[in-house]
């Protein structure tokens, strides 16, 4: 039995033919901690494989079970994080807005008060 060259390693030749030879348990584990990178293709297209890394990722305890649970993110995060974004972001342009008409109140007053620059009215 010789195997295939490829970048999976998946494949073996036997009897003339292509046979698609699955990754051990051991491998599965490796790529969940990042250092198999050569079953990315394999693991894209393989119902089986991805059931069994499913099965390893899922916990077999109550205690796994309630962990999972207990760190789950909230049902309604998602909407409460959008109404606080956009919350934020119309208390922003109000802001915005209310230091623009200030700026221009502040600006009128100043010009109103304020002496002109040339008070002699000498021409040149």
């Amino acid at each position: 039995m010789t195997a295939v060259p490829g970048p999976d390693h998946l494949s073996r030749r036997l009897s003339g033919r292509r046979h698609l030879v699955h990754p051990t348990r051991r491998r599965l584990q490796a790529w969940l901690e990042g250092d198999a990178d050569d079953l990315d293709a394999h693991l894209a297209t393989c119902a089986r494989c991805a059931d069994r890394l499913d099965a390893a990722v899922r916990p077999t305890t109550p205690i796994g079970e309630m962990l999972l649970a207990a760190l789950a993110p909230p049902a309604d995060l998602q909407p409460r994080l959008r109404s606080g974004i956009a919350a934020r972001m119309q208390n922003r342009d109000d802001l915005t807005l209310l230091a623009s008409m200030l700026g221009v109140a502040w600006d009128t007053v100043r010009t109103l008060t304020e002496p002109p620059d040339d008070i002699t009215g000498d021409a040149e």
